[in-house]
């Protein structure tokens, strides 16, 4: 099946539940701690969705999704809200990703990369000399632990500070500066062995407290999802290459630890007991396959996503798809199901790019030869078979016509379209063509287009146009 219109339907899912409020809180927030921090996630992965869709993605959900973000930002003191330095710098990296898609359509925001810049400020604030360095956790009130020093807000920050640097070229934000850029945090991360760019392998947390800098805790799926993509950010910002090396390094510890026969998995799948913040982490991973994937076209990373994402699909119940791809974990609700919802559409944006560099042919300026590449897909590749993703449409320059030519998407002389093709998806226009070629404009109406009986009956052909 598409995964275009696979993403598509879940991004509309998420946007139908988006909470109903001013954007004070967050996309899905009700003002809980519990939904705060994987509301930022979501707007990553919105982002990442509007990235991975090339264009595709309605203007609605484009801007939907940009006005809450800076109306969050606004309301919410720019995203530094419960003194937690992951929590924020969640919210800054899906808005700096946000606003590099803004930027490549041609636009701009000031609001959201002040948002950042402000996370940026206060997590570095955080950010000391004891055990050598690194940013705490948690600087408010305890409980929780106001010692902890932990992988992910480090990762996060790096992120963040390497990717506003592709922004503002300010060199302070990747070394140096009064309490050091993204590239010293890496090196202080390497040096106190909570990463190992040798072996690949993670741990959790440095605790601070009475100066003995202890090791606790073992690798997770997220820490995996974002460090790859800080990498990337790194080598962006730097041009070093060996910063990718420490990527594919990591990546492969991260998917020998959490995949079964290439599907990804959690430990807590097996007993159906994964609750809480575990339902948010395998979203995490899937995003920095994903970036990783495209970053490097390694095949190995592609059958991950890909033996994943069929699995999703393969246990998807009604409308609702899983959390879990190796059981029937699929039992959730409330803030859970949204926090399930967005972890599955950063798989399906993954498989968006894996068809895009794996499988579709290049643009071609003929829309007939365009959509005979793309069809039918070899029986192998179980489960996309029959479907057009790439629908180019008319390419600039050239004059609409309908698949006459192409013979599979002519209906007439007993052609009949459901036996050529499972599903067409397109977010452009269809044009639906009498026999002599006359015929109208509308926009199809929903994310999941079929191609059966109801077309034979209406149309002769169709065409696409921008």
């Amino acid at each position: 099946m598409c995964p275009h219109a696979i993403a598509y339907d879940i991004a509309t899912q998420l946007a139908d539940n988006w909470h109903n409020g001013d954007g004070a809180t967050g996309l899905w927030s009700d003002g809980g701690p519990a939904i705060w921090w994987p509301s930022g996630v979501g707007l990553w992965t919105l982002a990442e969705f509007f990235h991975a869709m090339s264009g595709r993605a309605t203007d609605k959900l484009y801007l939907a999704t940009r006005w809450a973000a800076i109306e969050t930002a606004k309301k919410q003191n720019n995203y530094i809200h419960t003194k937690f330095t992951d929590d924020q710098a969640w919210w800054a990296n899906g808005a700096l990703r946000l606003e590099q898609y803004v930027r490549s359509i041609g636009d701009s925001t000031e609001e959201l990369l002040n948002a950042a810049q402000a996370v940026i400020n206060d997590n570095i604030a955080h950010e000391t000399e004891q055990c050598g360095g690194g940013i705490f956790w948690y600087y408010g009130k305890p409980p929780p632990s106001v010692t902890d020093k932990t992988t992910i807000s480090n990762v996060l920050t790096i992120y963040t500070m390497a990717t506003m640097y592709s922004f503002t070229h300010d060199p302070n934000l990747l070394q140096g500066g009064p309490h050091g850029g993204a590239i010293d945090i890496y090196n202080w991360l390497v040096s106190t062995d909570l990463l190992n760019p040798q072996t690949g392998y993670q741990r959790d947390t440095l605790d601070t407290a009475d100066g003995k800098c202890q090791l606790r805790g073992g690798s997770l799926t997220y820490e995996y999802g974002v460090l790859v993509q800080a990498l990337i950010a790194l080598a962006n910002a730097t041009g070093n290459q060996e910063y990718i090396a420490h990527a594919m390094t990591y990546i492969r510890n991260g998917i020998h630890q959490f995949t079964r026969n290439n599907i990804v998995f959690e430990s807590c799948d097996d007993t159906n007991t994964c609750s809480g913040d575990q339902i948010a982490f395998r979203g995490i991973f899937y995003l920095g396959l994903a970036r990783l994937y495209e970053y490097t076209r390694d095949n190995t990373i592609a059958q991950v996503i890909e033996a994943s994402y069929l699995a999703m699909l393969s246990r998807k119940v009604g409308s609702r798809y899983p959390l879990s791809l190796i059981n029937n974990n699929n039992n959730f609700t409330g803030n859970d199901l949204i926090v399930v919802t967005i972890g599955d559409l950063n798989l399906a944006s993954a498989m968006i790019k894996v068809y895009k560099y794996k499988y579709a042919p290049p643009v071609v300026p003929n829309i007939d030869a365009a959509v005979n590449g793309l069809l039918p897909f070899n029986i192998t590749h179980q489960g996309l078979t029959g479907c057009v993703c790439d629908d180019f449409g008319c390419p600039t320059g050239h004059y609409m016509q309908c698949f006459v030519d192409s013979g599979h998407k002519d209906s007439t002389g007993g052609q009949h379209w459901n036996e050529k093709a499972s599903k067409l998806f397109c977010l452009y226009k269809i044009h639906r063509c009498h026999s002599k070629g006359a015929g109208h404009s509308d926009w199809l109406k929903t994310s999941l287009w079929y191609v059966g009986d109801e077309w034979n009956d209406k149309v002769d052909s169709i065409n696409i146009d921008y």
